[in-house]
């Protein structure tokens, strides 16, 4: 087989295999790296915006350590709900949460005199599954973040993020797929089999000659 004609083989057997596993209608759009959050007493940082709803990140920080103040990371929405999710989860119809979620630390003179979470615990790689809109028209998406702190100011990052931008089509949290699609081999792997097919028919080729 000509590789022109390999080509041509591995191209239409992925694209008829994309098709059949259901992931041609669906794009999940992911983050290119991680995003540190930075310090600031009032601004926030937009994440990404999906069916017009931006997805927001805030590290606040007022006081000093020694002397007393308040922290607070958050992760937000203007239309939609998140909450904390497990690796693995289908977010889509029926997901619900709150508009924040929050991890808030409350000190004074080097020792904590108060602190709660909502669904923003500290530690490393945690899931937030979102459902962003109103009415008819949902998306979907998840932030994987870790969150620590240290006298009296939070390290905030964003480790990844994706989301559906088909609307009313879920996502899996911790995952750059559709929600009820499967893994399909790529064109690499259709390419090999399509050579060890090519292999096989030249040995029968010389066999029978």
């Amino acid at each position: 087989m000509s590789d022109s004609r390999l080509k041509s083989y591995a191209l239409t057997a992925g694209g008829a295999a994309l098709a059949a596993a259901g992931m041609a209608s669906a794009d999940i759009q992911t983050s290119s790296g991680s995003t540190a959050i930075p310090v600031s007493d009032s601004s926030s940082l937009t994440l990404f915006t999906v069916g017009g709803v931006e997805v927001q990140a805030s590290n606040e920080a007022a006081g000093s350590w020694t002397i007393g103040g308040t922290a607070s990371a958050s992760i937000n929405v203007d239309f939609g709900s998140l909450t904390k999710v497990n690796s693995g989860a289908t977010i889509g119809a029926g997901f619900t949460g709150a508009s924040m979620v929050y991890n808030r630390i409350t000190f004074s003179a080097g020792a904590v005199t108060s602190s709660s979470s909502k669904g923003l615990p500290t530690g490393s790689n945690h899931l937030i599954g979102l459902s962003l809109g109103l009415g008819g028209t949902i998306h979907y998406a998840w932030i994987d973040y870790s969150l620590s702190m240290f006298e009296g100011e939070y390290t905030f990052t964003v480790n990844r993020w994706a989301y559906n931008d088909v609307a009313n089509e879920g996502i899996i949290a911790g995952q750059n797929l559709a929600a009820g699609s499967t893994a399909v081999p790529g064109l690499g792997g259709l390419a090999a089999l399509a050579i060890g097919a090519a292999g096989v028919r030249s040995r029968r080729q010389r066999t029978v000659a």
